[in-house]
């Protein structure tokens, strides 16, 4: 989220110094008597200054800042599907209508044959065409699908005029050590002298703000998709060939 800018509210600091007190004695020995190390480290406190008062502080022109959101409803959003082909097993479609089926499509005739009965096996039609069926309902077995890709995820930008957030903001800092002694080969004394500081917020406010959320891919795995269709309408179905097993006719 970007923001035009950033309003802190009763700002104030305090800083805290921290001195530690470490001594070290060296005395070299001869080769066959071990040299004489000692030392050790004090803790001295704590030195605190009391807060200092800022008030109100504006931040101009604040961008990249990030949030967490449990939960978003989203509208109007955008998403490309990367194409799949899904394979219906032990399909089952009930209440067929079909109109002005032709067989075939280039027409035929017999004039003139009289049979007393007639008997056929695999017999086929070339070049046929329906103009439309239609399915009253059309179900089966759920399909399953490995994987389904979804990318160029985007969410229209949304402009939010304020921001207030009523909870304290406590910032700490801890900078760096800052020695101060002497080494004298024989006595090593430093006071290290740590200050850290506290920079404490009652409030915040962001002022027109603009947020937007992209996602590169999204990618969903072992997909089980129910289906159940209803009044499914075809219109324009080529058909190759028609295949009859077996007829009798007397």
């Amino acid at each position: 989220m970007a923001a035009a800018k950033m309003v802190l509210h009763s700002v104030s600091v305090s800083m805290s110094i921290h001195f530690l007190l470490e001594w070290h004695i060296h005395i070299g020995m001869p080769d066959w008597i071990p040299d004489i190390d000692i030392g050790d480290t004090f803790d001295l406190g704590f030195l605190n200054i009391p807060p200092i008062n800022i008030g109100d502080v504006t931040v101009p022109g604040v961008t990249n800042i990030q949030l967490h959101i449990p939960t978003l409803l989203a509208q109007n959003m955008s998403v490309a599907a990367n194409p799949m082909s899904l394979h219906l097993n032990t399909a089952q479609a009930d209440q067929i209508h079909a109109a002005n089926l032709a067989l075939p499509n280039a027409g035929f005739t017999i004039a003139g044959l009289t049979l007393s009965s007639i008997q056929g096996n695999t017999i086929s039609v070339p070049d046929g065409k329906l103009d439309s069926a239609q399915i009253g309902h059309l179900h089966g077995a759920p399909v399953s699908v490995p994987a389904f890709s979804l990318n160029s995820l985007t969410l229209p930008s949304a402009q939010i005029p304020s921001v207030t957030s009523s909870a304290p903001l406590d910032i700490p800092a801890n900078l760096q050590d800052f020695p101060i002694g002497f080494d004298g080969g024989l006595l090593r004394v430093v006071l290290h002298v740590i200050p850290s500081v506290r920079m404490h917020v009652d409030s915040l406010d962001i002022n027109d703000a603009s947020a937007s959320a992209t996602v590169g891919s999204i990618v969903l795995h072992n997909i089980t998709l129910p289906y159940d269709v209803h009044n499914l309408t075809l219109s324009q179905i080529g058909i190759s060939s028609v295949g009859i097993p077996m007829f009798n006719a007397a």
